[in-house]
């Protein structure tokens, strides 16, 4: 019976595995470059975002993911240029690391407005290690399923941004194309990566002076799994305070709260509350960001909303 229990519980880590490869977030309105690579050419500034997420608390085996951002213009050109590091664990065994490194270019449509395209690549490191967490692994039963693996994945992403300074839209699949380079056991079995394709979109409208409105979307789409639509609407305070709610489907009611410590370091944090079967045996999810601007010679320090 312990076996068997070892068993039931490996498969549906491996399930949950296959049905959520990429990390999500609930602040992806602030951490837009984990998701798209074209981004970058939206924020005239020197821009470092670090993010924390901490999915299903109290649940064992939940997903974490830490990710750390940094992205710049390229001195006074149409070039940009970025760096993504994302560590990422689902389940007690399951665990990837990754680097990858953007580069983006965008050109003028039309008056205050611009097209960019974006692509990132990087290597990632997966490893499961079964054996060492379950003294009863599949392993032992000689199942090459389960077997503890180690693999370097090579990744190709890449992403389009139609942007002004109240609205934006993109479409993006920064895990597009991606291929092992090597096995340290040869029955060593990994998910297999299936590209992501996300749709996001945003505007911001001046209510008065001292109030700023900003709904978003983000639509997500993987091969094999329902499309998931997460909605959201932020409100700026007097430019120190964001506070806001989403909606994520077949997932979560999400709160968020933002402060401007100073004009230029964000501090943000997320609660999601869930709405599936999930919430019988978890406490919700955390997430945490902070974010830092820095001036760019010859380039316009402005404040950016998206």
């Amino acid at each position: 019976m312990r076996k068997l229990a070892v068993v039931v519980l490996l498969i549906l880590v491996t399930i949950v595995g296959r049905a959520q490869q990429q990390a999500m977030y609930t602040q992806y309105m602030f951490n837009t470059l984990a998701i798209n690579p074209a981004y970058a050419a939206v924020d005239e500034s020197l821009t470092i975002t670090a993010l924390s997420r901490h999915q299903w608390v109290g649940f064992k085996g939940a997903p974490k993911t830490q990710t750390f951002a940094i992205h710049t213009p390229i001195k006074e050109s149409n070039s940009f240029v970025g760096a993504l590091l994302i560590n990422d664990q689902i389940g007690e065994v399951l665990k990837e690391t990754g680097g990858y490194f953007t580069f983006s270019q965008r050109v003028e449509m039309g008056a205050e407005s611009y097209l960019s395209v974006g692509v990132n690549g990087g290597l990632s490191s997966f490893r499961a290690d079964y054996s060492q967490n379950y003294s009863y692994s599949p392993e032992s039963m000689n199942d090459p399923k389960f077997y503890n693996s180690s693999t370097l994945r090579g990744n190709f992403g890449v992403g389009v941004m139609l942007f002004s300074e109240k609205h934006y839209i993109g479409l993006s699949s920064p895990h597009f194309f991606a291929r092992d380079f090597t096995s340290f056991t040869k029955e060593a079995s990994s998910p297999k990566v299936k590209p992501h394709f996300m749709l996001q979109a945003g505007s911001l409208f001046e209510l008065s002076y001292d109030y700023k409105f900003k709904p978003n979307v983000l639509v997500k789409y993987v091969n094999g799994s329902p499309m998931q639509l997460d909605v959201n609407a932020n409100m700026l305070i007097k430019e120190i305070l964001w506070l806001g709610a989403s909606y994520r489907s077949f997932d979560s009611f999400d709160a968020l709260a933002s402060v401007f410590i100073t004009p230029d370091i964000q501090f943000g944090y997320s609660y999601d509350f869930s709405n599936t079967e999930l919430s019988k045996a978890q406490k919700g999810s955390h997430e945490v960001m902070l974010k830092f601007r820095f001036a760019v010679k010859g380039r316009d320090h402005r404040a950016c909303y998206f």
